[in-house]
């Protein structure tokens, strides 16, 4: 005998099933991915920014992985930053269409191949491909000095002699045959011994910052930035090329438009500039040391300050599984933790998995769960979420000495996406007892079959 059985409810055929999530709700690796350790690696997508402007940084969550390691990864993309062709931006897919070695988000060329990166101007664009490398305003198609700035002076860019090139880069600038540092008259042709009231017309001052261009006298000093205005005539390298036209001013070879401390000489070590804190200025230069997440600034954390706790602002989709990452100021001291959902849209589950535990392992001050206690929180109805994380040292703080010295902090959850349901209401308590009904009728028919 075969016996079918199904469960009716108000009318409706009604299947007994878990929520349909809207992405695998398989364990999801931290932002940073060892591609050292096994199985899959996946990281979120930048949706936001910080910095500055203060306030939380929402960071989406799109990828999962099973991943769980503790790399060195500056921008949180889950590429290792000897490996990531933007260390400093995120770039998951590291798409760099035109091979240079710079990913796409980074490469201020993104279709000609240009490792240098070389930026005159320090503009969006590189030399290879800005139409004004010099930022002077005036296209290099018909710029008569195309690498040096000189703007134009009553409608046009100076070139005494007509020949076509700017006087600001013609190596003789009155064209009487005799190369400009050794004409006695560069801007003249027709003097050969300038009187000494002629040395003043005899000699630009292009910029008209008061620092000859070139220099009448072999004891003088010609403008070390001929086509700029800079009356202090500041060079901080000692190169000849002053400060305001110099585009690495400390001379550690790192341009300054990517130098992390451009007036203080930190060449790169092991292919990057030292930047402990990763607040965007290198350890040579940078007065505080002051931990930030993500370039959320205003948060970063302090290790001589008191204990304090944080944890990013997300955007997510419902049934995305969060992991709720945690940040100390202090490093490898343990510490309780305890997570819970203070505000919520209506209707919406308030359930944080693992919410509660301890942790003693950071890196350097991200605090790492144990093995299978990873604290999640799978958000099930669109809207805001406030969640917030408290820890309590279990020791004396290893700054204050405060046995038992607590933090808290208040993050956002910002979830798009639809409402999660399933075929039966599961919100008003009835699932658990249409399994006991069903569980019931199964003992009863399997007793009638036995008899």
């Amino acid at each position: 005998m075969k016996t079918s059985l199904y469960l009716t409810v108000s009318g409706a055929l009604c299947f007994l099933s878990m929520p349909t999530y809207a992405q695998d709700d398989a364990e999801p690796a931290t932002f940073e991915c060892d591609n050292n350790f096994g199985g899959s690696c996946g990281t979120p997508n930048r949706s936001g920014g910080g910095g500055g402007g203060g306030g939380s940084v929402l960071v989406a969550f799109t990828d999962l992985g099973d991943t769980y390691q503790h790399a060195d990864d500056f921008d949180d993309d889950g590429i290792e930053d000897p490996q990531d062709n933007c260390p400093r931006v995120p770039n998951l897919d590291q798409i760099d269409q035109d091979g240079d070695g710079f990913g796409d988000m980074c490469d201020n060329c993104l279709a000609i191949n240009n490792p240098r990166q070389i930026n005159k101007d320090g503009d969006d664009f590189g030399d290879i491909c800005d139409v004004d490398d010099d930022g002077d305003e005036i296209d290099d198609v018909v710029d008569n000095c195309p690498n040096i700035h000189n703007l134009m002076i009553n409608g046009k860019q100076p070139d005494l002699d007509n020949d076509g090139i700017g006087d600001a880069c013609d190596d003789d600038i009155d064209g009487d045959g005799l190369p400009s540092i050794s004409d006695p008259c560069p801007m003249n042709s027709e003097i050969m011994e300038p009187t000494e009231g002629q040395i003043e017309s005899c000699f630009p001052d292009l910029d008209g910052d008061g620092v000859f261009d070139i220099s009448p006298k072999a004891d003088s000093v010609a403008d070390n930035c001929p086509s700029v205005y800079n009356p202090d005539q500041l060079d901080l390298d000692g190169d000849l090329l002053g400060n305001m036209c110099d585009d690495d001013d400390d001379g550690d070879e790192i341009s300054d438009l990517f130098d992390n401390c451009p007036m203080v000489a930190n060449a790169l070590i092991e292919g990057k500039q030292i930047d402990t804190d990763r607040d965007g200025l290198g350890d040579m230069c940078d007065d505080r040391f002051c931990y930030v997440v993500r370039g959320d600034q205003v948060n970063c954390l302090d290790p001589q300050e008191n204990l304090k706790v944080y944890s990013q602002s997300i955007l997510a989709n419902t049934g995305d599984k969060i992991p709720l990452r945690l940040f100390v100021n202090r490093e490898n001291q343990e510490m309780e933790y305890s997570w819970r959902v203070v505000s919520a849209p209506e209707g919406a589950s308030r359930a944080v998995l693992n919410a509660r535990g301890v942790v003693a392992t950071s890196t350097p001050f991200e605090y790492h769960y144990a093995d299978g206690s990873k604290a999640t929180f799978s958000p099930d109805v669109p809207g805001e979420y406030e969640l917030e994380v408290s820890v309590k040292t279990v020791d004396a703080d290893q700054n204050t000495g405060e046995v038992g010295a607590t933090s808290t902090f208040t993050s956002r959850l910002v979830v798009q996406g639809v409402k999660l349901t399933d075929s039966c209401d599961q919100g008003n308590g009835q699932l658990p007892q249409l399994f006991l009904i069903l569980a019931g009728l199964v003992a009863l028919i399997s007793r009638r079959r036995l008899a």
